[in-house]
C-alpha cells in the first residue's frame, strides 16, 4: 500500500522561515550540549591524574596478645654442690705441687744457711712425695753442711736409686765418701760422673780436689789446670793448682798462680799462707814470716795456730823468726777460763 502524497498547493513563506529558525536553534543547542559534555569529561579526566585515589590499607594481622608475666619467685638459697670424689691422678698432682713448694723453701733456707729450717722443709717434701729425688739430694747436701756424713751418704744413695746417673747426686755422694775417709770410692764415683757428664763442671772441681787429697797423685796438676781454665776467676781451683805444682817441685809455677790469685784477692788467706809455705819449704824464714803474718790478720788467732801445724812449715819451725812469731801470737790467745768453785 502506497503512502499518501503530500498535499499540493503553494508553500507559506512565513511558515518556512519559522521552520528554518527552529532548525538552527535546535542545531546550536545540540552543539552547545556536546561541547559542554566534552568539557566536563576532559575536566574529570584531568582531576583523576592530579588527585590519586586514596589507597586502601592492607588488612594487618592481629597483634599477638601479651603473655601475662607471673611475679618472680623468691630466689632459693644456694646449697653447696656435693663434693665430687677426687681422682687418684688429681690427688697425686696436689701432693706433688705441695712437695715442690716445700722443696723450694728448703733450697731458700739452705742458701741462707738456715740448716734446721731447710731440713724441716726437705723432710716435709719427702713426707708428701717419698720418691722425690731432688728433695733427697738437697737433704743430703744439708747433712753435708752440718757434718752429718753418714746420714748424707744414706740419703744421697737413695736419691741415686730413684734417679740413677744424676750428676749432682754423684758429685755430692763422692764428696761425702771423701769426708768419710773413703777416697777410693769417692774417686771412682767422681770419675764415673765425669765420664757420664763431661760438661758438668762441678764434678771437675771435685775431681781436682780429690786428686789433691792424694799426695802421690800424678793427675792433679792436669785436672786442676782444666778447672782453672773453666773457672778462671774462682780462687779455689787456682790455689789448689799452686799446691799441686809445689808438690811436683814446680815452686816457680806455684808462685805464679798464687800471685795471679792475690792480684784479684789481696786478702785471700789460703794464697797468703801458701806463699809463706813456699818460702818455708826453701828454709827462707825471713821471706816466709811476712806472708804468714798477713795470713794471720785474715783469721782469728786460734784458727791460725791450727794452720801453723802444717808440715810445709817444718823447715822453719825451730828458727828464731818463727819462734818470735809464736811469742807474739800467744798473748793474743784468750786465757783459759778459771776453774769453777764448788758450791
Amino acid at each position: 500500500m502506497s503512502s499518501p502524497a503530500p498535499p499540493s498547493g503553494p508553500v507559506d513563506p512565513q511558515r518556512a522561515a519559522a521552520n528554518r529558525r527552529m532548525g538552527v536553534f535546535v542545531t546550536v543547542f545540540i552543539l552547545l550540549l556536546a561541547g559542554s559534555l566534552a568539557l566536563v569529561l576532559r575536566e574529570e579526566k584531568r582531576r583523576g591524574i592530579l588527585i590519586p585515589p586514596t589507597p586502601t590499607p592492607p588488612e594487618s594481622a592481629p597483634a599477638p596478645r601479651p603473655v601475662p608475666v607471673a611475679d618472680p619467685a623468691p630466689p632459693r638459697p644456694e646449697r653447696p654442690a656435693p663434693a665430687l670424689p677426687a681422682s687418684p691422678a688429681l690427688k697425686e698432682s696436689v701432693k706433688m705441687e705441695r712437695a715442690l713448694v716445700a722443696f723450694r723453701e728448703a733450697g731458700a733456707h739452705l742458701n741462707a744457711q738456715r740448716f734446721d729450717q731447710a731440713e724441716d722443709h726437705a723432710l716435709e717434701a719427702l713426707r708428701l712425695y717419698p720418691n722425690m729425688a731432688a728433695a733427697q739430694r738437697i737433704l743430703g747436701l744439708i747433712y753435708l753442711q752440718q757434718g752429718r756424713i753418714d746420714r748424707a751418704i744414706s740419703v744421697l744413695e737413695a736419691s741415686l736409686r730413684n734417679e740413677p746417673f744424676q750428676p749432682e747426686a754423684l758429685t755430692n755422694l763422692a764428696f761425702a765418701y771423701l769426708q768419710a775417709q773413703n777416697p777410693g770410692l769417692a774417686l771412682e764415683l767422681i770419675e764415673t760422673c765425669r765420664r757420664l757428664h763431661p760438661d758438668y763442671q762441678p764434678a771437675l772441681l771435685q775431681h781436682g780436689l780429690m786428686l789433691l787429697a792424694d799426695p802421690g797423685s800424678t793427675e792433679a796438676v792436669e785436672v786442676l789446670r782444666e778447672a782453672v781454665a773453666a773457672f778462671p776467676r774462682l780462687p779455689g781451683p787456682r790455689n789448689n793448682l799452686a799446691v799441686a805444682l809445689a808438690r811436683t817441685g814446680d815452686r816457680a809455677g806455684a808462685r805464679e798462680q798464687l800471685a795471679l790469685l792475690l792480684e784479684r784477692d789481696p786478702d785471700n788467706f789460703s794464697a797468703l799462707f801458701n806463699m809463706g809455705a813456699l818460702h818455708a819449704a826453701e828454709t827462707n824464714a825471713p821471706a816466709a814470716i811476712p806472708w804468714l803474718r798477713r795470713a794471720m790478720d785474715q783469721t782469728n788467732p786460734a784458727e791460725f795456730r791450727r794452720y801453723l801445724n802444717d808440715p810445709d812449715l817444718a823447715p822453719i819451725r825451730e828458727l828464731p823468726e818463727f819462734q818470735d812469731m809464736l811469742q807474739e801470737l800467744d798473748p793474743i790467745l784468750p786465757p783459759p777460763p778459771p776453774p769453777q768453785q764448788p758450791f
